[in-house]
């Protein structure tokens, strides 16, 4: 038929498999958010040095 999806479903994910990717991606968004923090002081600490940055 026309327009239906073709592809096969993805095979069954285990809890364990799903419980592991949410930890994987909460440590790698704790990672951004620090990375914009450190980012953030960083432009802090140069608007203190230079006044008209």
């Amino acid at each position: 038929m026309a327009g239906e999806n073709s592809h096969p479903p993805p095979p069954p994910i285990t809890l364990q498999d799903a419980i592991a990717e949410i930890r994987r991606l909460q440590t790698k968004m704790a990672s951004v958010e620090k990375g914009k923090a450190d980012k953030e002081l960083g432009t802090r600490k140069m608007k203190l040095l230079i006044p008209n940055l």
